[in-house]
């Protein structure tokens, strides 16, 4: 009796602590990013989306890992030293993070957008965020399925065990005979989820294959929703069709590895999920903005992102291939033949003088 007694107890605390760690990761990055976009946008009239606060957020703590994660493994800092300062540098960022939001708040409340606008049929959000809920508890009770050459995990738990970065071989548990490669030791997702999972007393396997794709799938959801938002402006029905359109593309392409439906429901802890499903779109929403002053920052964290958390060509990856192509493309639009081709092939061709 003591026994079961001991175990529900022990497991309604995990339950609670997976309650507070979600809350966390959802408070937390939408603080950074509301500063920082604060900061970006300063014209009065700019509005602060929810969506693209946490995105910014995100942004932000995988580049405060990565500066960490470099100081353990160049600096051979313990994990544990890591962990103190993750603490400190994100309290202080909190902080003043939440001045500056409150006394933006206090001036210009307007700016800041939590829920989507007011007014039309409801209908399709609420199918929208019933199969985002569906996905979400099956994301979180399903088996994960190891991805070929993945070694999150190992990673973690041997970041754990030795209380250092790099230390030992994840999969021998014996210290590395002829060294690892620079470009790989600069990835730092692993040390990320060990700094996450430091504070509360989930198994790492739980925390990298449970509980963080959750919060991926919906991150990704947000890079769409503002990509809808840019593309339809104010038009409730499209900007939900387009959502509920890339959430039955995720689960027609669940079956396939290939897929970015096999990514968000099967492996959204990978650095290459995160690159497809959350940074490429957004980058791409980035790149579709007017306003060069309030994106290129935004565009910048995303290519550094991405070369923190992916295996790039000495940085240069997808995100940056992206952009430069879409600015290469509005060069070429900005031509006059190109604009008269255009127009000609849109059927509104331009009036001559």
């Amino acid at each position: 009796m003591f026994q079961k007694n001991a175990e529900r107890k022990k497991k309604g605390t995990d339950e609670q602590m997976i309650i507070l760690l979600w809350l966390l990761l959802a408070l937390l990055p939408w603080l950074l990013g509301a500063a920082v976009r604060t900061v970006i946008c300063r014209d009065t009239s700019d509005v602060i989306h929810m969506t693209d606060a946490w995105i910014t957020g995100a942004l932000c703590c995988i580049g405060l890992a990565e500066v960490l994660h470099l100081l353990g493994t160049f600096g051979h800092l313990s994990l544990s030293r890591l962990t103190v300062l993750w603490y400190c540098c994100l309290a202080v960022l909190s902080l003043l993070s939440l001045v500056l939001v409150v006394w933006t708040w206090r001036r210009h409340g307007e700016r800041f957008r939590i829920l989507p606008q007011a007014g039309g049929n409801f209908v399709l959000p609420g199918l929208f965020l019933l199969l985002v809920l569906i996905q979400a508890v099956y994301v979180y009770c399903a088996s994960a399925i190891t991805a070929p050459g993945d070694i999150m995990v190992e990673t973690l738990r041997s970041f754990q065990a030795t209380d250092g970065i790099y230390q030992v071989n994840p999969l021998t548990g014996q210290t590395y005979e002829q060294g690892m490669s620079a470009r790989y030791r600069i990835l730092c997702l692993p040390t990320l989820y060990a700094l996450i999972g430091a504070s509360f007393p989930v198994d790492g396997r739980v925390l990298v294959q449970n509980l963080i794709p959750v919060v991926v799938l919906a991150g990704a959801y947000m890079a769409y929703y503002r990509l809808a938002r840019l593309l339809f402006d104010d038009n409730l029905r499209k900007k939900y069709l387009l959502l509920i359109l890339v959430a039955m593309v995720f689960w027609c392409g669940e079956s396939f590895p290939w897929l970015d439906g096999y990514a968000a429901l099967h492996g959204a802890w990978l650095g290459t999920s995160i690159r497809n499903l959350i940074l490429l779109p957004y980058a791409l929403s980035l790149g579709i903005e007017r306003d060069l002053r309030r994106s290129w920052p935004c565009m910048f964290l995303c290519v550094l992102a991405e070369a923190c958390i992916c295996w790039t060509f000495n940085g240069l990856g997808m995100c940056l291939l992206l952009l430069a192509m879409m600015a290469a493309l509005n060069k070429v639009g900005a031509w006059g033949f190109c604009r008269r081709l255009f127009s000609r092939i849109l059927g509104s061709e331009e009036e001559r003088p």
